[in-house]
């Protein structure tokens, strides 16, 4: 009797743990600088405020989409959690040396 209440026991918090990756991986963050506007949406951000927020690239960080006033403070607050601003990288070049020498 008590094995099958500790089988019982353990079945449901192995079933509450893989609920909550599922939600963890269905909610993966997004680039600012490079999400598409159906993504952005998919997160919560809503399409109006989308398209302000690709128009108005490239970001720092993620906090200028509240200091350039395309979402409010609690619409940030909601999402931060769910978006990040990478920055593109980019490569210098050497000069090269010359040949021969």
């Amino acid at each position: 009797m008590t094995r099958r209440r500790i089988a019982g026991f353990l079945s449901i918090v192995f079933a509450l743990a893989l609920c909550s990756l599922a939600i963890a991986q269905s909610k993966k963050q997004i680039d600012i600088n490079s999400a598409t506007e159906e993504e952005m949406v998919a997160i919560g951000i809503e399409k109006a405020a989308a398209k302000k927020i690709i128009e108005a690239r490239p970001y720092r960080n993620k906090s200028e989409l509240v200091s350039k006033q395309l979402l409010s403070r609690a619409q940030y607050d909601k999402l931060k959690d769910l978006i990040i601003a990478k920055q593109a990288v980019t490569i210098k070049e050497t000069p090269s040396k010359p040949a021969g020498k």
